[in-house]
């Protein structure tokens, strides 16, 4: 449990640090203006992988202390279900007329900033376990 938090902190400071340069950097273009008429706003955005990312964690840390050879399938099943739920939250903003490349992208930016976190601590978690069966 201790692991999984000390990664939840990390993952905290993250998207602190990344949603603040991210909304630093698209006010200072003036972009910001964009957000009013996308369905789902940044902020959200950010909330949506941070809770997904850490329900990620939970379940790489919890599965690769108990069962370790499975921790690959189990990473590949949450990703898949992560992608899943992203599409079910985007749709309609994907769907609308006015959707521009603006809102994709900004998307995209933080999607792929979130899966490297989760790959980040699934090989973390991997090497630390088997790490120690070779002990």
């Amino acid at each position: 449990m201790g692991k999984a938090l000390a990664f939840i902190g990390q993952l905290a400071i993250l998207a602190l640090v990344s949603f603040g340069l991210h909304f630093l950097l698209q006010t200072m273009t003036k972009q910001s203006v964009l957000w009013e008429m996308a369905s789902i706003q940044l902020w959200q955005i950010y909330a949506l992988q941070l809770l997904l990312s850490a329900l990620l964690i939970f379940g790489v840390v919890g599965i690769g202390k108990s069962m370790p050879q499975n921790l690959g399938f189990l990473f590949l099943g949450f990703l898949t279900l992560k992608l899943v739920i992203n599409y079910v939250a985007i749709r309609g903003a994907l769907e609308a007329s006015g959707s521009d490349n603006f809102f994709k992208y900004n998307f995209l930016v933080v999607f792929f900033l979130f899966m490297f976190f989760d790959v980040y601590v699934t090989y973390r978690v991997l090497n630390q376990s088997s790490s120690s069966e070779n002990k």
